[in-house]
């Protein structure tokens, strides 16, 4: 039968009392076990008596999902799924650091740090401007992590982690976030550091921004930027950016985006959800998406899977005709403009392997132009424009879906 949050929580802590007069490290007695609808208060606490080890705390909430790496007494590193390296890249360009290559890192172990290689190795060369960045990122993870309510967590220690990376106090970090949370809920449209922004009013913008920093706020506000990646791009505290924008919402000049959901499938559970593959469930049709944006292929995965498709994604153009190879989809959502490879020459890798000549391809784009509408029929390929407004977005849901039904029909679809 199993426990509430808190009767674990209570059970946790009863046995660290007891292992009080030993020496550390302390063993968490629940390792591996999923605690499930807590609180935030419930996970805070769990969190203080589990920091005195060292191991891995996943988090899940109905929208986001960390990986937490902590070393006897901190908070080493902080992950969000899907999120990992585009976010550290993006903090360490801000540092001024950047990189010709990235590293490989695992991801296919629930039980290691995706991006700790990567970190280890950075934080070698530029030891300074590395620790800023990644303290950086554990005070954003934490205030995100304070704005949500029910959580899903799981502990799993690690043996023999000899690291050198920097390891910040949880007190320290949970009181800071704490106070900016409280500051955030003041907001009357901006609720979450990961909302998206789409920009409503031009013209209005532009006059309270002038040229100058039009072209920057214009890019950043497609719908596909989080709040945090629009204060990194002005280089500007986090809250700064979301009052600003909470103004500009409040104004209808720009539109808060509601945070998108996760698959309820993909939880926490004895087996790593890593490692399962969604080509294992049968009976459902299979999409793969080919796209550039992290942003656009997470949103696409949450929508699809919501559906009951199997999704698979893929930001390396480059690449993507092999993996279409061995996942061989239903059907292909490809984006236009990607680096490496664009749509086009993509369609033709596609189309010179035997196995994919028939496999129906749709390129979803912004660029909804006439040019880019007839390639795409030429090259024997379906075009649907992506939304440009909040106001386009039930549209292209509901061209999205007619178009699946007619390629890619689910068992529960009646087709006229």
């Amino acid at each position: 039968m199993s426990n509430s949050p808190e009767e674990i929580l209570k059970s946790i802590v009863d046995q660290q009392m007891s292992r009080a007069s030993e020496s550390p490290p302390v063993n968490i007695p629940t390792e591996g076990q999923v605690v499930k609808d807590a609180s935030l208060l419930t996970l805070l606490a769990a969190m203080r008596v589990i920091v005195r080890s060292t191991g891995i705390l996943q988090i899940e909430t109905r929208f986001h999902k960390w990986k937490i790496l902590m070393k006897m007494g901190g908070l080493v590193l902080m992950e969000e799924d899907g999120q990992v390296m585009q976010t550290l890249t993006r903090k360490f360009a801000n540092a001024g650091m950047q990189f010709a290559r990235l590293p490989d890192w695992d991801q296919k172990q629930s039980t290691k740090p995706y991006s700790y290689p990567f970190v280890t190795q950075v934080f070698k060369r530029y030891p300074e401007p590395t620790k800023a960045v990644l303290k950086e990122v554990l005070l954003e993870s934490m205030l995100a992590l304070h704005l949500e309510d029910r959580f899903s967590f799981m502990w799993r220690p690690i043996n023999g982690l000899n690291s050198d990376l920097p390891v910040w106090q949880l007190p320290m970090l949970e009181t800071k976030a704490s106070s900016e949370a409280k500051q955030w809920l003041q907001f009357q449209c901006v609720k979450h550091p990961y909302q998206t922004v789409q920009l409503m009013d031009a013209a209005n913008m532009l006059a309270r921004v002038g040229n100058d920093n039009f072209p920057m706020f214009a890019k950043v506000t497609t719908g596909q930027h989080r709040i945090c990646e629009i204060a990194d791009s002005f280089k500007q505290p986090i809250y700064r950016s979301a009052l600003l924008l909470d103004k500009l919402a409040q104004k209808n000049i720009v539109s808060i985006l509601p945070l998108p959901e996760r698959d309820i499938t993909d939880g926490l559970s004895s087996t790593p959800p890593e490692i399962i593959q969604a080509d294992t469930v049968a009976g459902r049709p299979s999409v793969f998406v080919v796209d550039d944006s992290p942003v656009l292929l997470r949103q696409f995965r949450d929508l699809l899977t919501s559906w009951g498709y199997q999704v698979n994604l893929t930001d390396d153009a480059t690449n993507a005709t092999q993996m279409i190879l061995s996942h061989n989809p239903s059907v292909v959502f490809l984006d236009i403009n990607m680096p490496g490879l664009n749509g086009f020459e993509l369609i033709k890798q596609i189309r010179r392997q035997p196995s994919l000549a028939t496999t129906p391809l749709v390129m979803v784009t912004a660029e909804n132009s006439m040019t880019n509408s007839f390639r795409a029929k030429w090259a024997s390929c379906r075009f649907i424009a992506k939304p440009r407004t909040s106001e386009d977005t039930e549209t292209f849901r509901e061209q999205l879906r007619s178009l699946l039904r007619e390629v890619a029909p689910l068992p529960s679809d009646v087709l006229v």
